[in-house]
């Protein structure tokens, strides 16, 4: 199977509102290693965490329900204890 270069994707670049989500079409395709597969994605979808977690919700500073900030994030979100603290780097696909 011949790969494309490119794919299209949402790039999460950090913590907040929409804003922090950009859509691109000239992502590289990831190059499977070896013991590594590839997958062609045909459909996706959001959960609460995903949401939850663009926002900064999981964030110690941050006190409210989650859909306050769900289109704008939250203004006390720290990047650094933001969501899974070491866990997460940014831009995320």
């Amino acid at each position: 199977m011949i790969l494309p270069d490119t794919m299209h994707a949402v790039l999460l670049t950090g913590h907040g509102g929409l804003d922090r989500l950009i859509y691109r079409d000239d992502v590289p395709v990831p190059r499977p290693a070896a013991g590594e597969v590839l997958i062609r994605v045909g459909a996706s979808a959001v959960n609460n965490t995903d949401v939850n977690t663009r926002t900064g919700w999981y964030s110690k500073a941050v006190r409210g329900d989650t859909n306050t900030a769900a289109a704008t994030g939250y203004d006390g979100a720290s990047d650094a204890d933001g969501a899974w603290p070491g866990a997460l780097s940014f831009p995320r696909i």
